[in-house]
């Protein structure tokens, strides 16, 4: 049994130690600002978001940036959608009322980079809404 025991710790004491803790801890590039200004009006059953982009942007991000929104009603994800060319308005169409909704607007940049070992791909700090 102790072998047993003592086997199964080395193998576990090998498979954690292989793991290269930095890839996960980090990612490489200067952060996108997140949008600014967020505000909303309900004109049931439609919600009108409208935001301030960020001014700059880190010199390796290809222009234009998209804004990526994450939509969760009753704490359940319903949808995400990518809007393209820098927008500063999005209009969601199905806000009722009796549901508990959280919107989160994140900046999304492509990254110029021939890299195979950096993503393609950077997002701001999430702006979150709840209504």
């Amino acid at each position: 049994m102790k072998k047993v025991y003592f086997g199964c710790l080395i193998i576990v004491t090998l498979i954690t130690s292989c793991t290269d803790r930095q890839i996960i801890d980090s990612k490489e590039g200067e952060s996108i600002n997140p949008v600014t200004d967020l505000s909303y009006s309900i004109n049931a059953p439609e919600v009108i978001f409208t935001w301030q982009m960020p001014s700059s942007y880190p010199e390796d991000i290809v222009q234009p940036v998209s804004v990526f929104v994450t939509i969760y009603k009753d704490n359940k994800k319903v949808s995400s959608i990518t809007l393209p060319d820098a927008p500063t308005t999005y209009t969601y169409t199905t806000y009722n009322s009796a549901s508990t909704y959280r919107f989160i607007f994140k900046v999304l940049g492509d990254v110029d980079t021939d890299d195979l070992n950096k993503s393609k791909l950077r997002y701001s700090p999430g702006s979150v809404v709840v209504l």
